[in-house]
Formats: structure tokens, C-alpha cells, sequence
């Protein structure tokens, strides 16, 4: 479809949807450091060892892989329009910025809630991840009994540390693990086409027909392949630091989103049918979170399944890091604007990191890590699997919130003519993401193993955090006008 150029916004349309206040470090990270936070945060590796075994076993069964396909699909429709907004709106606070622009500060700061919940979420599931895999690894191979908490709060400490330094230092940390995590992962790929005892002639397509993708517990597979991809919204996020916005923002997000789709799928095929189409289930199931250490041991050898012990390691510590500054930056943009104390919106004098939303997020996740911790639940079983999926859960809500408030948000406002960006993609997102959460939501009983009040309180988590922050709106709009007034010049509603 042809459509005309994008509107050059006239300059008090820039000034009302670009945030002038000093602080985060202006140019201090390109496309490919975005791609490289984006992709880190979906975490590769912790996907391919820790997800797909949930999805094979829980989920749809050898339908995988074209789980992966069809998630892939809808996140790139939903980028349309979200990189769209992206060319008028740069700002850390990302999808809470455009909700308050497209359907007032309310609920865009009720989105801000739901954003920290969920991320949060993800992010205290894979310390639980870090510390299972850690636990396990230093006890077959230096026969040391160490406690999981111990071995997440070294971690978290890791965080923070990188956390408060500048950006472009976590991105080369983040750069340099990626690459080596993506590698070992193509290296696993290729010994099941070469290796395997299945010969590549008779591999099945059958992962990726319509009826067996759409079949089994499709919302638990739709949940965590959908979590497979969160992160990306870490191009807009960077915006602020980015250099030239308006080219890397759209270049790390389609990139980002495309490789990722492909990779999974790819990969998830090549396992099912190196297990075998029909026990690949029952594989999962039984060998849980050690499903890819037997596959490597099968078609590689004993020594590259220790890389991959050690290296889910660092691939669940990279994303951590990412989720990490993902909160931070959301909670520093609410302190800059008034909407939360006025200290989260400080930046380090030197580091021109947001230092006291770092150490903020941190004691948050710390505290509930200590609580899973004494009350002697599973890192694994239990704060991995229940907390990444709610999290998973929370992000599809607030992509559809996102998806809505972009649509009305280029009805209100003559910046942008392109029919396809502005219009049909947003709708085509807010309908793809739809099925999402509806399966998402009624499989929450084969996630936690039960539907029971657990269940109802974990749910009811991730509504509470939109409608408390949506309240929150309210209170302030009533109560302090002048801080409402700051929040829509600083993220550009006027109304």
C-alpha cells in the first residue's frame, strides 16, 4: 500500500513530545547496542534451555516452533505502529509515554505500573533461573552445596554494579555474552543436522502445521513464546541515548524481533525432531530443565553440555541486567516528572546513569528473592516458572493497552499519513494480541499446576498494578494539578 510521507512536526509539536530535561547520556549507544539490550533481554540461551522444555512439556507439545513463528508475526505487525510513535516521542518511559499521550495520563501512568510489575516479574524469575542453573553447576563440578539464594544475590549485586555505571558499559558486557550464547546455540543446531540419529531426510514439517500449533495448552505456549520476545521494547526505552532516534529505534526493533522469530523457531524444530516427533513431549516433561544438556550430550558430547551449563548462566545475567535498566529508566522518568518521589529522577553526576531507581529496583526484587528464599519454595519450579509467566502476562496487557493508545494517538494528531504505520497496523496488533491474552489467562491453571486461590492472587497482581497506577492518576490529577500539569509536558499530552 502507498501512502504519503510522515508530517514534519511543526516545533511546538516537537517540544511537546520530546522530553527536554537533562540527565541520561545524549548519543551514548547505536542501533546495534540497542539490538544487543533487546535481544539480551529475551536471553537466547535461557529461552532455548528453560522455556522450551515449559512449552514442549505444558504447552503445545512439537508445536513449538511454529509458536514462534506466529508470536513472531504479531510482535512485528504491533511494531508498525510502535515504532510509528517512536519518530515523535523520545522519552525513557516508552510505552508508559505513549498511553499517556494516546489515552491520558491515568492510565498512562497505570501502564507505568503495570510496566514495573511486569518487568520485575520477569526479571525476579530469572534470578530464581540464576540460581538454580549456578547451584547446580557448582555442586557436580566442585561439590560445593551452595543455598540458590546465595548464588541470585551475587548476581543481584552484579546488577546493580553494572546497573549504575554507563550504559555503553552493560552494552558491551550485554554484546559480548549475546554473541557468545548465540554461538553456541548455532554450533547445537548444527550437530542435531549433522549429528543426529535421525537422518535429515526424514525430519518432520509437522511442527509447523496449523493443527498442531494450535493445539495442547496453546495459552501456555503462547505465554512463554510471547516471553521469549519481551525486551524489545528496549529500543524505545534507549531512545533518549540513542543516536539519531528516529533510524535506530526502527532499525533494533524489526531487527531484534525477525532474528528472534526465526532463531526460536529453527532451533525448536530441530530439537522436536532430533527427540523425535513422538516422544519429544514426554522428553520434555521428564528431563524438565535439563531437556537441551541431554540433546547436547547426544549429537555433541559431554564437554560442550558444560558450556551450556555455564553459559545459561550468564545468558539469564545478561537479561537480568537489561530487565534491571528497563525499570530503572521507567522509574526514573516518574521521578523526573513528579509522578513518584523526585529522587528517582536523579542522575549519577559522573556515571549519568539514574542511580537511585537502580538501587530502588534492586531492594524490590531483593526482598521478594529473600522471601521465596525463607518460605523454601522451588527457584525453578516455582519463582522461575510462575513469576516469568505472569510477567509474560502482564507485558501482552500492556502491548494491547500500548496498541490502542497508539491508534487514537495518530486519530488526534496530524503527524504522521502513512495509512499502513498509523491506522491498519495498530488495528491488525490490537487483534493479534487479543488471543494472546485471552489464552493466557485461561491457561494460568496448567502454568501454576493449579487454579486455585494462587492462581486468582498472581492474576489479580498484574490488574491491580494497571488499575492502582490508573487510581494513582486520578489522585494526583485532584491533588497536586501542578505535578499533573508537569506530566503533560512531559510527555507531551495536552490535553
Amino acid at each position: 500500500m502507498t501512502a504519503s510521507a510522515s508530517a514534519t512536526p511543526t516545533t511546538s509539536d516537537a517540544d511537546l513530545v520530546t522530553e527536554t530535561a537533562p540527565g541520561l547520556k545524549k548519543g551514548s549507544i547505536g542501533a546495534f547496542g540497542i539490538v544487543f539490550f533487546i535481544i539480551a533481554a529475551a536471553a537466547p540461551l535461557t529461552v532455548v534451555v528453560a522455556l522450551f522444555p515449559v512449552i514442549m512439556g505444558d504447552g503445545n507439545g512439537i508445536g513449538v516452533a511454529g509458536a514462534f513463528l506466529a508470536v513472531a508475526l504479531v510482535l512485528l505487525v504491533f511494531s508498525v505502529g510502535y515504532v510509528a510513535m517512536s519518530r515523535h516521542v523520545t522519552n525513557a518511559g516508552a510505552f508508559y509515554s505513549y498511553v499517556t499521550l494516546g489515552l491520558g495520563r491515568p492510565l498512562g501512568l497505570g501502564s507505568a505500573g503495570l510496566a514495573v510489575f511486569s518487568y520485575n516479574a520477569i526479571q525476579l524469575g530469572l534470578y530464581g533461573g540464576i540460581g538454580y542453573y549456578t547451584k547446580e553447576l557448582v555442586a557436580d563440578e566442585l561439590g560445593l552445596d551452595l543455598p540458590w539464594w546465595l548464588c541470585s544475590g551475587l548476581a543481584l549485586v552484579g546488577c546493580l554494579a553494572l546497573g549504575v555505571n554507563r550504559i555503553h558499559s552493560g552494552a558491551r558486557v550485554l554484546g559480548a555474552l549475546l554473541i557468545v550464547e548465540t554461538a553456541v546455540i548455532t554450533v547445537l543446531d548444527a550437530a542435531i543436522l549433522f549429528n543426529s540419529s535421525t537422518p535429515v531426510a526424514d525430519y518432520s514439517l509437522e511442527p509447523f502445521a496449523p493443527t498442531t500449533v494450535f493445539a495442547g495448552a496453546l495459552g501456555v505456549a503462547l505465554m512463554f513464546a510471547h516471553a521469549s520476545f519481551i525486551g524489545f521494547e528496549g529500543s524505545a526505552i534507549y531512545g533518549e541515548e540513542a543516536r539519531d532516534p528516529k533510524r535506530t529505534v526502527p532499525r533494533a526493533t524489526y531487527v531484534a524481533v525477525v532474528f528472534m522469530g526465526v532463531f526460536y523457531a529453527i532451533t525448536a524444530w530441530l530439537m522436536v525432531n532430533a527427540l523425535g516427533v513422538g516422544g519429544a513431549v514426554a522428553a520434555a516433561r521428564t528431563q524438565a530443565g535439563d531437556l537441551v544438556f541431554v540433546i547436547s550430550d547426544s549429537v555433541i558430547g559431554g564437554w560442550m553440555t558444560l558450556v551450556f551449563r555455564f553459559l545459561i548462566i550468564t545468558s539469564m545475567f545478561a537479561a537480568i541486567v537489561t530487565f534491571h535498566n528497563n525499570v530503572a529508566r521507567y522509574l526514573y522518568s516518574l521521578g523526573r516528572q513528579g509522578a513518584l518521589p523526585e529522587a528517582l529522577g536523579r542522575c549519577h553526576p559522573r556515571k549519568n546513569s539514574p542511580y537511585v531507581a537502580c538501587v530502588l529496583q534492586t531492594a524490590m526484587v531483593g526482598a521478594v528473592i529473600v522471601l521465596f528464599a525463607v518460605t523454601g519454595l522451588d527457584p525453578y519450579r516455582d519463582l522461575f516458572t510462575w513469576l516469568t509467566g505472569i510477567g509474560a502476562m502482564g507485558v501482552i496487557l500492556l502491548q494491547f493497552v500500548a496498541s490502542v493508545a497508539i491508534f487514537v494517538f495518530f486519530r488526534r494528531r496530524n503527524l504522521d499519513k502513512r495509512i499502513w504505520n498509523t491506522v491498519v497496523a495498530p488495528v491488525l496488533g490490537i487483534a493479534g494480541l487479543v488471543p494472546f491474552l485471552y489464552f493466557a489467562l485461561t491457561g494460568v491453571n496448567v502454568l501454576l499446576g493449579t487454579d486455585g486461590p494462587l492462581a486468582a492472587v498472581l492474576v489479580g497482581l498484574v490488574f491491580l498494578s494497571l488499575l492502582g497506577g490508573t487510581a494513582w492518576g486520578v489522585v494526583v490529577r485532584y491533588r497536586a494539578p501542578h505535578v499533573y500539569a508537569r506530566l503533560a509536558v512531559a510527555a507531551g499530552d495536552r490535553e
